[in-house]
């Protein structure tokens, strides 16, 4: 790195290059689709209160809710959720075998 008057400092081109970025586009598309999914699933007034946050290669998907309140009567029927979500990811190759509720990253 190039530094500038012989002071500690770095230039920014230099910072950014060494930045590596993980942009994974093929799990961004998964992610949307399993919006589109989770959406058609839970029903627009539900949707409006939680969202999709990732898929994790154990087969976990992460779900944030506004509040504790939709965490915990989303828990309630979280089997009943998994079993239409796998029906429609089956053409995807992806099969969900947990879905956590976090509601304290709502506001991330």
């Amino acid at each position: 790195m190039k530094k500038l008057n012989n002071s500690n400092f770095s230039l920014i081109e230099d910072i950014i290059k060494d930045i590596s970025f993980n942009y994974d586009e093929e799990n961004a598309e998964n992610i949307e689709l399993l919006s589109k999914y989770w959406e058609e699933s839970v029903g627009e007034k539900i949707s409006r209160l939680s969202k999709v946050h990732k898929y994790s290669a154990n087969d976990i998907l992460t779900v944030l809710c506004s509040d504790s309140y939709t965490a915990n009567e989303l828990y309630y029927v979280k089997e009943k959720i998994i079993n239409i979500m796998n029906e429609k990811t089956k053409n995807m190759g992806i099969k969900i075998k947990d879905i956590k509720f976090d509601y304290k990253k709502w506001k991330e």
